[in-house]
C-alpha cells in the first residue's frame, strides 16, 4: 500500500511538471492573437515568506526569500520571465539533535523559466496566472560556536593587531540539486505612473532535491515595472 501511495504521489508531481506548465505555455501562446499592445521589456523584485509543506516541513524550518527576474510583454495578456529566488530556511531541532550538531542553517536557490497569463490587463486590478520550470538547488549547513583569528587595522591608533571574533564553523554540509517546477497565481495592482505595479502572488513549487524533494508555497509582495 505504501508503495502504491508512492507511486501515485510522484505520478501527480510529474503530471504538474511535465503537462501542467507546459499548457500554461500553449494558452498564453493563443492569447497572441487577441492583443498585440504593451509589448515591451518588464522587470521585478519582491520578498515575501515560505511556507514548506510535505516531509520536507519536518526536517527544515519556514523561512524567507526574495527574488528578482526580467522578461518581456509579448501581448497584453502574455508575458515570461527568467527568475532567480533565494530562499533562506532553518534547520529544524529534531534534525540537529539526530546529528548531534549545537546548530545549523539551510538555503536554497532557483533559476526558472515562467510564464504569465494576465486575465484582466486593461483593468486597475489584473490577476494572473503563472507557471516555472526550473534549477533548484537545496543546501544544508551545520555549525558550531567558534573564535575566528582576525588582522584587524586600529585607525584611531594607527596600529595592525590580530584578535579573536565568534562566529559559526561549518562541520557539515549537504548539497542536492534537481529540476523543478511551480504552478500559482497573483494580483497586479496598478500605481499611479506609466508603468509600475504593485504585486503579489503564490505559488506551489516541486523541485527533485534528493531523498526528500522540496515542496513549498512561497507568498510574494513586489513591484513590476
Amino acid at each position: 500500500m505504501k508503495l502504491d501511495k508512492y507511486l501515485s504521489h510522484q505520478l501527480i508531481q510529474l503530471i504538474k511538471i511535465h503537462f501542467i506548465t507546459p499548457a500554461i505555455f500553449l494558452i498564453c501562446v493563443s492569447s497572441l492573437s487577441h492583443a498585440q499592445d504593451e509589448r515591451g521589456f518588464t522587470v521585478h523584485a519582491g520578498i515575501g515568506a515560505t511556507p514548506l509543506t510535505g516531509d520536507i516541513s519536518k526536517r527544515l524550518d519556514n523561512g524567507w526569500h526574495g527574488t528578482v527576474g526580467a522578461g518581456y510583454n509579448f501581448s497584453s495578456f502574455f508575458a515570461a520571465s527568467i527568475d532567480y529566488t533565494y530562499y533562506g530556511l532553518g534547520v529544524g531541532k529534531g534534525v540537529l539533535a539526530e546529528a548531534q550538531v549545537p546548530d545549523g542553517d539551510a538555503r536554497l536557490w532557483s533559476v526558472t523559466a515562467n510564464p504569465r497569463l494576465r486575465l484582466h490587463p486593461k483593468g486597475k486590478v489584473d490577476p494572473y496566472l503563472v507557471g516555472g520550470v526550473g534549477y533548484y538547488r537545496r543546501t544544508v549547513e551545520f555549525t558550531q560556536p567558534a573564535l575566528v583569528p582576525v588582522f584587524f587595522f586600529d585607525p584611531f591608533f594607527g596600529i595592525f593587531f590580530n584578535t579573536l571574533l565568534p562566529a559559526n564553523q561549518v562541520i557539515g554540509r549537504i548539497r542536492q540539486g534537481g529540476v523543478g517546477g511551480s504552478l500559482g497565481g497573483g494580483i497586479d495592482w496598478k500605481l499611479p505612473g506609466d508603468k509600475l505595479k504593485l504585486y503579489t502572488e503564490a505559488r506551489y513549487h516541486y523541485a527533485d532535491t534528493g531523498r526528500i524533494p522540496t515542496r513549498m508555497i512561497p507568498v510574494t509582495l513586489g513591484l513590476r515595472w
